[in-house]
């Protein structure tokens, strides 16, 4: 394996200071004035930040064009990549042509299903699975297609630093602290999770891991994002896959005068708590259309930018 250390995230995470990425979504239109303001508000402040691919299934601008942008405007990206839209030939392409742009971080997606997007009646792909995709690149960086010959690259080797995703709060660990083994055998330098409100819960995941005799520790950025209103915070515990929001901080918004500062301050307590814990790595800070609240919330959480 021949992980880059050409980005500011792989370096963050190799020094091991307290890592912090962020999410920016690409417009859904070809307009970049918006998608670059938000930009530069990120790039000082985050280590890197995700540049989604189709989120919720909706037709977007794609992460290679906007994470050249986004990077263009100080923000060093982390493509993602989902396996439902483009077969294993175009992921590759896309892949040689991101590192030539300067983009060498990436995150394997499954993606949204999608019925739930704005085109439902499109066919997926899903030629390759997460763990196949992150193999592909692995294979890639050591100058290899992955192909059945295994061909040989005959000029430069894309440099790429290799995310997945892990699920600390999955019901069965053990399930889980497999797959994540699966994919460090594959390739993956880092993982990220989705948004997390219970740090105990965590707690425990690390716990488990210390337990499964991995060859090294995974580098865990772990999901945290402020609740701009109650009724987000509901739509979370009720709509979004993987995410559990206690009663407790749905009581705690629910009596808020002022709910997003409120949102805001479970999210610094849960990023301080993280912070204390040993293996957690960063955390990934989702602040979806509240992108403005972001430099604030890492500020009074006493998080310093790395670079």
């Amino acid at each position: 394996m021949q992980e880059s250390d050409v980005t500011r995230l792989s370096r963050a995470l190799h020094t091991g200071a307290f890592a912090i990425t962020s999410e920016i979504g690409p417009p859904k239109h070809s307009g970049i004035s918006e998608f670059a303001e938000t930009a530069r508000l990120l790039a000082p402040i985050v280590d890197a930040a995700n540049v989604t691919d189709n989120q919720t299934a909706q037709s977007r601008m794609s992460p290679l064009a906007a994470g050249r942008i986004a990077l263009d405007n100080g923000l060093e990206p982390v493509m993602q990549i989902t396996v439902r839209d483009r077969n294993r030939l175009a992921i590759t392409s896309d892949l040689l042509g991101a590192s030539a742009l300067g983009l060498h971080n990436t995150l394997s997606m499954t993606g949204d299903p999608i019925h739930v997007g704005n085109h439902p009646t499109a066919t997926p792909v899903n030629d390759i699975d997460t763990l196949t995709l992150l193999r592909l690149q692995n294979e890639l960086r050591n100058g290899r297609f992955a192909n059945d010959t295994h061909e040989e690259m005959t000029g430069a080797f894309p440099e790429l630093c290799i995310g997945a995703t892990a699920n600390p709060m999955a019901p069965d660990l053990d399930v889980e602290i497999s797959k994540l083994r699966a994919k460090m055998d594959a390739g993956a330098d880092f993982f990220q999770s989705q948004l997390c409100y219970q740090p105990e819960r965590v707690a425990l995941f690390l716990e488990r891991l210390r337990a499964s005799n991995l060859d090294h520790w995974p580098r865990l950025l772990i999901g945290v994002g402020p609740f701009k209103h109650a009724r987000m915070a509901r739509h979370m515990r009720d709509n979004v896959w993987g995410v559990e929001v206690p009663d407790a901080l749905i009581a705690r918004m629910e009596s808020a005068t002022d709910e997003g500062e409120v949102g805001k301050r479970i999210c610094i307590e849960v990023i301080q708590e993280l912070r204390e814990m040993d293996g957690v790595a960063g955390c990934h800070v989702m602040a979806v259309a509240w992108e403005r609240s972001v430099p604030e919330i890492l500020s009074r959480a006493g998080i310093r930018p790395t670079a």
